[in-house]
């Protein structure tokens, strides 16, 4: 059973098949050159899996906080990460009466609002910003350590990420692409992408953020 973002992330993926598959079907699958509307659902392609990605990213996040929020029932009781949000925007705000707003559960609305505004705040989903979110909001070191499945040891699947993440900010910024996007790539991106969410929810498990049976299927 995957955690609610996982299958967020699951449903998004058929729009970008429902895309690689009119380009299929319009194309054929055999090689050579196509014409340029076929870039065009390639890039699309490429942009659908990036936003599903960051979406998976901000969603499972707030999912973990969520469950800690809902299991604490002191302040103290909420995971040391979360603890120091919340000191930091108390300490060094500038709002008024700031301590009357976490009198009685009021601490939890702030820390969730707090959570989540960090989260807002990724502009771009790449190994490195992804990895001062998790390490800031959720306390995980490095969630990039377990990235390593067979034919991909540590370290390749982050430099894909990068050079895929870069790649949809060149499409979104209407860039002259060095190259051409092919279907090819963007199936390739989309295989390191869904192994990288599990990975996220395998690692998520072992440090105990989401439940131990999320992962029984990986």
């Amino acid at each position: 059973m995957p955690s609610a973002a996982q299958s967020s992330f699951e449903l998004a993926l058929d729009d970008v098949e429902n895309v690689l598959w009119f380009h299929e079907n319009a194309g054929g699958q055999g090689q050579g050159k196509r014409g340029r509307h076929f870039q065009s659902l390639n890039k699309s392609a490429a942009v659908l899996l990036c936003a599903a990605w960051e979406i998976y990213i901000e969603t499972v996040i707030m999912e973990c906080v969520e469950r800690d929020l809902q299991a604490a029932t002191t302040p103290t009781e909420m995971l040391r990460s979360l603890q120091k949000l919340t000191q930091r925007h108390i300490r060094d705000g500038k709002v008024e009466n700031a301590w009357q707003s976490v009198a009685g559960d009021g601490w939890k609305e702030l820390t969730r609002s707090l959570a989540r505004g960090r989260v807002a705040a990724l502009n771009t989903p790449k190994p490195g910003p992804i990895t001062e979110l998790f390490k800031a909001v959720l306390g995980v070191e490095d969630i990039k350590d377990n990235w390593v499945w067979h034919k991909n040891p540590l370290g390749v699947p982050s430099g894909k990420l990068q050079n895929f993440v870069s790649l949809r900010g060149s499409i979104a910024h209407g860039e002259q692409l060095p190259e051409t996007l092919t279907k090819a790539r963007v199936e390739a991106a989309y295989d390191t992408i869904d192994h990288l969410v599990d990975c996220v929810e395998a690692k998520l498990v072992d440090e105990g953020l989401l439940e131990a049976d999320v992962a029984e299927d990986l």
